[in-house]
C-alpha cells in the first residue's frame, strides 16, 4: 500500500515537474496560473506574471557544449528558487524559458523583485560561461481581462525586451508594448535572428584587427548617448543601436593589407576605404529601414561637404549619420593603434570641437561633450529627435 503511493508520488512529480531544474513544468504552471488568477480575480487582489528568457543561450550550446547549457538552466532555476521563495511560483516553461507568478504584488513590486533575480543569475553563472543575461516581461492581472490575455501581455512584454536591446526587464504598459499576433511575433523573430548574424558579421570585422576589437559595440554605446542628450524618443534609440552596431560592415570588402596598413592610403586604396559606407549600406537594406540604411551610408559625410560617399553638406546629413560619425571618429581617435597611439579623452574631446562645423556636426559635438563630462541637458534645434523623414 505505501509502495503504491509512493509510486503515485512519484509519477505525480514527474508529471509535473521539469526534471533537469526541479521546478514545475509548463501544463503545471498553467494550471496554477490559473487558478491564482481566478483567486485575485474574485477577492480583488493583485497578481503579477513574469516570463524570463536567457539572452544567447543557443549560442552557449553551441560554443560550450550541452553540459554547460545545462548547468546555466540549473543555477538560473536556482536563483529563482532562492530570490522567489515563497513570495511567489517558479516554472520552466520551455527550453530557455522560465515564468513566476507572484500573488499580491504590483507590476513595480514584481519588478524589483525580477531584478534581484537578474542579478543572482549574472553572479551565479559568471564561472560558468561569463554573465548569463536574462530578459524578462511582466504583467498583472490588472491590465488582462482573463489569464490568457494576462499570458499574451508578459510575453508581448518580453519580446519588447528581447526587441529593445535584451538584458532589460520591461513592465507591460499599452503606450509602449504592442501586442503582437502570432504571425507578427514570428515576423520579427525571423528579422532578429538575420540582424544577429551581421551583428557577427560586424564583430568579424572588428576581431580582424585586436585594435578595433568591440569598436561596433563602443560606436553603438556612444552614439546612444548622444541621442538621448539631443532628445531622440525611445523608438529611434533602437534603431540608432542596430545601425551603429552595423556600420562598418562594409569593411569586410576591404583587404587586410588596405584596411591595416601603417603609412599613408595612395589614391586608389583610400578609395578602397572609402567604398565601405556605401557598400555596408546595400548589406543592410534588407534588414534595416529606410532611414537607417541613410546613417550607415552617410556616416562619414561632413559638414563642409568634403566627406563620402555623397558629399552631402550640413543639414542634407542624416542626424543619425552625423552622431555616428562623431561616435566612430571619438572612439577611433581614443583606441590604440599599432601606428599610432591613443588620445586621451580630453585630447579627442577637443579634436573634435576643432573640426566642428567642418568634419563634425557641432550639435552632435556638443552633445558629446554633455556626455563626457556628465552635463546638465541643453536645448537643441528641432531637428534633433524629431520622426525622421
Amino acid at each position: 500500500m505505501l509502495a503504491e503511493a509512493d509510486a503515485r508520488t512519484r509519477l505525480q512529480q514527474l508529471a509535473t515537474a521539469d526534471p533537469l531544474t526541479g521546478l514545475i513544468n509548463h501544463r503545471a504552471f498553467q494550471e496554477r496560473l490559473t487558478a491564482l488568477a481566478g483567486d485575485a480575480a474574485a477577492r480583488r487582489t493583485d497578481l503579477a506574471l513574469a516570463y524570463l528568457d536567457i539572452d544567447g543561450f543557443k549560442a552557449v550550446n553551441e560554443t560550450r557544449g550541452h553540459l554547460v547549457g545545462d548547468r546555466v538552466l540549473e543555477v538560473v532555476a536556482g536563483c529563482l528558487e532562492d530570490v522567489v521563495g515563497a513570495a511567489g511560483t517558479a516554472a520552466r516553461i520551455g527550453g530557455d524559458e522560465f515564468a513566476v507568478v507572484l500573488p499580491g504584488m504590483t507590476d513595480r513590486e514584481a519588478a524589483l523583485l525580477i531584478e534581484l533575480v537578474r542579478s543572482a543569475v549574472a553572479g551565479g553563472t559568471a564561472a560558468i560561461e561569463g554573465p548569463v543575461t536574462i530578459s524578462a516581461g511582466i504583467c498583472t492581472a490588472a491590465s488582462a481581462r482573463d489569464p490568457e490575455v494576462l499570458r499574451s501581455l508578459a510575453d508581448g512584454a518580453l519580446y519588447w525586451a528581447k526587441a529593445h536591446g535584451r538584458d532589460r526587464c520591461v513592465r507591460y504598459d499599452p503606450a509602449i508594448v504592442e501586442e503582437l499576433s502570432a504571425a507578427e511575433r514570428a515576423q520579427r523573430l525571423e528579422r532578429d535572428r538575420a540582424l544577429s548574424g551581421l551583428r557577427a558579421l560586424a564583430a568579424a570585422v572588428d576581431a580582424r584587427d585586436p585594435s578595433t576589437l568591440r569598436h561596433s559595440e563602443r560606436v553603438s554605446a556612444l552614439a546612444e548617448q548622444i541621442a538621448v542628450e539631443l532628445g531622440w524618443e525611445p523608438s529611434r534609440l533602437r534603431r540608432l543601436r542596430d545601425a551603429a552596431v552595423l556600420h562598418d560592415v562594409g569593411k569586410l570588402a576591404i583587404p587586410d593589407a588596405v584596411l591595416f596598413k601603417p603609412g599613408r592610403l595612395d589614391p586608389e586604396e583610400y578609395e578602397q576605404v572609402k567604398a565601405h559606407s556605401a557598400l555596408g549600406a546595400e548589406i543592410v537594406r534588407d534588414l534595416l529601414d529606410e532611414e537607417q540604411v541613410a546613417w550607415v551610408r552617410g556616416h562619414h559625410e561632413r559638414p563642409d561637404g568634403r566627406g563620402y560617399p555623397d558629399g552631402l553638406a550640413a543639414d542634407e546629413i542624416p542626424d543619425g549619420a552625423a552622431i555616428l560619425g562623431v561616435a566612430d571618429a571619438y572612439d577611433a581617435m581614443t583606441a590604440a593603434r599599432p601606428y599610432s597611439a591613443p588620445l586621451l579623452p580630453v585630447e579627442a574631446l577637443e579634436e573634435c570641437r576643432r573640426l566642428a562645423g567642418a568634419q563634425f556636426d557641432p550639435e552632435a559635438v556638443d552633445a558629446l561633450e554633455a556626455v563626457l563630462a556628465l552635463g546638465s541637458p541643453r536645448r537643441y534645434p528641432s531637428r534633433w529627435g524629431a520622426s525622421g523623414s
